[in-house]
């Protein structure tokens, strides 16, 4: 048996490689990014107008007033997709549009507020500032600037601003592709099924496949096996043919006669890298890899599975999509004495009270039992002690976000 530090170092060591992929706009939602992305073109591409109104020359209106208006003729219009293109002289304006490009020749805009317009004319009847409401070309990024900085997760805003500056396609980290086999004989899969005497319902299997994707991981394979050599030996293998990243197997990896999955993953050519840890919950953790895919096998009982995917897995997940190799953590005031009175290294459950003002609270969730599922829902983290260790009242601790 291994201790958690050496379980989380051996499976370090064993990181396949993040797999890169070119990916169009339109397919790219909730995928990381693999690299910088560079801006094409400068961001306004050309000079335009922040408001409806007309362009002139600021020297030809800089002392308009309401009592003294400026009198300029006007020569056009410039709208967007339709600039005006010859150059506006002294004594004149045009007409403007909202991201319309800025005639050459003008340098301000004037609100269509501060004007009264004629026939042929338009009377300016208050002073601007110099350059009002103009947007100069390249006044948020110009051509070459970092718009993006690699492992970026592309959601809607980050989407806009590549399909603002052209761009059609990103080298993205690909999703992992992730397998999931339920094992145990006793199982029960589907809550509309009748139970007999001596069965469970599965809860493992869609627990495990809504905590991949929440990973934004891609499932590729879910099935249930009973306990028996041949059938997980055939799952397995099955499973192998998806070219899985993470393969997991949840239940059959303890002592019992009826546990099969250590064996099956070894005729299946995969090499163990750990079996069993001290820790609590989810002592016969087994990990062993075969080319670029790592096989979990997962305890059975259900807070168990979740401890060990959230504590193990859910790291690689953010590995494989170019994220660090750690857990996100929150350092927090324990509001009572919590002990690990046992001699394995402890995955505590608790919840956390925000206090304004004040270091986040944690409170040990009552029921800590491996079968007991509202442990995990309860709670908001966990904390991980070590045989003997204890968090006094007012202590400070780290404590692991669920």
């Amino acid at each position: 048996m291994i201790t958690v530090s050496e379980a989380f170092t051996l499976l370090q060591q064993n990181l396949p490689q993040p797999s890169t992929e070119e990916r169009r706009l339109i397919e790219a939602h909730g995928y990381y990014l693999a690299a910088d992305v560079l801006a094409p073109e400068p961001s306004p591409r050309f000079t335009n107008s922040a408001m409806d109104g007309y362009a002139v020359r600021w020297s030809d209106v800089l002392a308009a007033s309401k009592n003294h208006p400026a009198a300029l003729r006007l020569v056009g219009e410039s709208r967007a997709g339709g600039p005006y293109p010859d150059l506006v002289g002294p004594g004149e304006a045009t007409r403007i549009s909202t991201g319309a490009m800025l005639p050459p020749g003008v340098d301000t805009i004037i609100r269509v507020e501060d004007t009264s317009e004629t026939a042929e004319r338009v009377l300016i009847l208050a002073a601007p500032k110099p350059g009002q409401d103009v947007r100069h070309a390249g006044e948020e990024f110009e051509k070459g600037e970092k718009l993006l900085p690699a492992t970026s997760r592309l959601g809607s805003r980050q989407l806009a601003l590549l399909a603002a500056v052209g761009i059609n396609q990103v080298p993205v980290f690909a999703n992992p592709r992730v397998a999931i086999i339920g094992t145990g004989s006793e199982l029960i899969v589907g809550a509309e099924q009748e139970l007999k005497g001596h069965q469970i319902r599965d809860s493992n299997t869609i627990m495990l496949l809504n905590a991949v994707q929440e990973c934004d991981g891609e499932v590729i394979n879910c099935c249930h096996v009973v306990d028996d050599l041949a059938a997980t030996v055939a799952a397995l293998h099955q499973a192998m043919t998806g070219r899985p990243a993470i393969l997991l197997c949840s239940g059959g990896v303890s002592v019992g006669r009826h546990d099969h999955v250590k064996e099956a993953a070894a005729q299946v050519g995969f090499t163990e890298i750990f079996w069993r840890i001290r820790q609590k919950p989810g002592k016969p953790l087994f990990l062993a890899r075969q080319g670029d895919t790592l096989l979990f096998g997962l305890p059975g009982n259900p807070v168990s599975a979740f401890m060990c995917f959230t504590h193990y897995i859910r790291p690689v997940l953010a590995w494989l999509h170019g994220q660090i190799f750690t857990q996100p953590s929150i350092t927090a005031r324990a509001g009572e004495t919590i002990s690990n009175s046992g001699k394995r290294t402890n995955f505590m459950r608790v919840t956390i009270t925000q206090q304004p003002g004040s270091v986040p609270a944690i409170s040990s969730v009552a029921k800590q039992g491996s079968h007991m599922l509202t442990s995990i829902v309860l709670a908001d983290g966990y904390i991980s002690l070590e045989p003997g260790e204890s968090v006094e009242t007012d202590g400070l601790v780290e404590v692991f976000l669920l």
